[in-house]
């Protein structure tokens, strides 16, 4: 008998996307009349207003009951079920409150008296909860970011500042992830599962999961192993723009050339689910592509280094050195040498080590030695790299004396010097680098503010020491 009665009330709770427009439409219907009541002869409609306060009302807590059975079943992000569900709620005593306050003028409260003359500013509270509400719901339904992406480009510019709000796609080490778990699922995950997802199959098709991956939709197989130019999951993503089969459709952020590269690659050569993208076998084009990854940079920098001269060739011997200690050297632009340095896998690299690198000073546009062991003997082998602008010094011993050695790094923009020895007294010494725009901070001992005012105003300082409310999603990062 309970195994029937929770049976019931889950598929109860499956009305709830029909049940839950009703109080939509009464209560959007009950606001309009309430703004015909303020015009001449408006009085005319408080009998209807008040019954459609009432029935909306009663929808409002059916829909709201409803809805929370469904979201028993689970499937859904925490923090977005939480917004909608207390809206919802709010929404339905907003609603019932309201049917009292139009119901007749209050004799007796002073208080209700003072609510009621504001009853009609109370109705339009209600509506603008509505609409969070619902958008809410539509978040749950199909994913963040749903109303957004099928918005005009000049709203969205609008809304947005013309910020590129896209997620980051980063590998931390492309070569030795999983071809289809670290590459080509988190490529359909970002792009594709809004509409081909846990939540929503339309076409039938889940690309949530290897199996319903090759299990494919109504129309078949979207997968064909060796053979892209056979394989629909593919074929659509290549489609002229406008058609109406094109993937991922119009209003949708559209899927960029080298993610459509790299999904023709992987099921060009066996659409393997378990190997590693270093077994499978890459042309450079593939190799600069999974390069990017790491470092999620666009397929920009020859414009963000355009006023740069051209780098000379790499020493292919000693950049193979490199590699084999874990020192990272990635090429970050096609029609020139520039590279990113990155000692992440060799956590012993020292100043001695960073010496060595000035045999490609004239290439090094980004540096990141965070977590490493080199100190404030390494700043006058970084103030000969003429062309550095991103440098990561995070978690290691430098201190304010090395930070008087970068004067004359007249390209440097970023730097990062997070849980360092460095205050911000040293941070003066940093006034006059002419490119340098942001400075990180975090856990760094002494943050005086007076000093920290002292500094360019064009120089952005985030010193952290603030704190964010835990989201599971935040610990995956694509």
């Amino acid at each position: 008998m309970i195994v029937f009665f929770d049976e019931l009330l889950t598929f109860f709770g499956r009305f709830h996307p029909l049940l839950v427009h009703l109080p939509i439409g009464i209560l959007l219907l009950a606001f309009f009349m309430a703004m015909m009541t303020r015009v001449k002869d408006g009085a005319i409609y408080l009998p209807a207003i008040r019954l459609s306060l009432f029935l909306g009302a009663i929808a409002a807590t059916i829909a709201a009951m409803s809805g929370y059975l469904l979201s028993r079943n689970g499937g859904y992000e925490d923090e977005v079920l939480d917004y909608h569900k207390w809206l919802g709620i709010a929404v339905a005593i907003g609603s019932l409150l309201l049917w009292f306050l139009y119901r007749k003028e209050p004799t007796g409260s002073v208080w209700l008296k003072k609510v009621f003359v504001f009853r009609f500013w109370l109705f339009l509270s209600l509506v603008l909860l509505l609409g969070f509400t619902g958008h809410y719901g539509g978040t749950l339904t199909h994913g963040k970011g749903y109303f957004m992406e099928a918005m005009p480009l000049a709203l969205k510019k609008l809304f947005t500042g013309g910020e590129d709000k896209d997620e980051i796609f980063i590998v931390e080490n492309a070569q030795e992830a999983g071809a289809y778990a670290g590459i080509i699922q988190p490529i359909l995950k970002q792009r594709c599962q809004s509409c081909h997802g846990q939540k929503k199959h339309e076409g039938g098709l889940a690309l949530d999961s290897k199996d319903n991956l090759l299990r494919g939709g109504e129309n078949g197989a979207v997968l064909m192993a060796n053979d892209s130019k056979k394989s629909e999951l593919y074929n659509r993503l290549v489609l002229p723009e406008g058609h109406k089969k094109r993937m991922p459709p119009k209003g949708r952020t559209p899927i960029s050339a080298d993610q459509i590269k790299l999904i023709a690659w992987w099921i060009d050569h066996g659409a393997d689910f378990n190997k590693k993208v270093r077994e499978l076998p890459q042309t450079g084009e593939i190799a600069h592509i999974l390069k990017r990854l790491e470092t999620g940079e666009k397929d920009e920098p020859s414009v963000l280094y355009a006023d740069l001269p051209l780098a000379p060739a790499l020493p292919k011997e000693k950049v193979n050195v490199w590699q084999a200690k874990g020192i990272k050297v990635i090429q970050i632009a096609k029609d020139n040498n520039f590279v990113m340095v990155n000692a992440i896998n060799y956590p012993k690299f020292s100043d001695k080590d960073l010496q060595e690198l000035l045999a490609i000073k004239d290439n090094i546009v980004q540096l990141k030695l965070g977590n490493t062991a080199v100190t404030d003997l390494a700043f006058p082998t970084l103030s000969a790299m003429p062309i550095l602008s991103r440098l990561h010094l995070e978690n290691t011993a430098v201190s304010d004396a090395g930070l008087t050695q970068l004067k004359g790094m007249s390209k440097l923009a970023y730097l990062n010097l997070s849980g360092t020895k460095v205050t911000s007294k040293g941070l003066l010494e940093l006034n006059d680098l002419p490119s340098l725009k942001n400075i990180y901070l975090y856990k760094i001992a002494n943050q005086d503010a007076a000093i920290l005012k002292q500094l360019n105003p064009k120089i952005k300082i985030d010193t952290g020491n603030y704190s964010l409310p835990f989201i599971a999603t935040d610990t995956i990062r694509f």
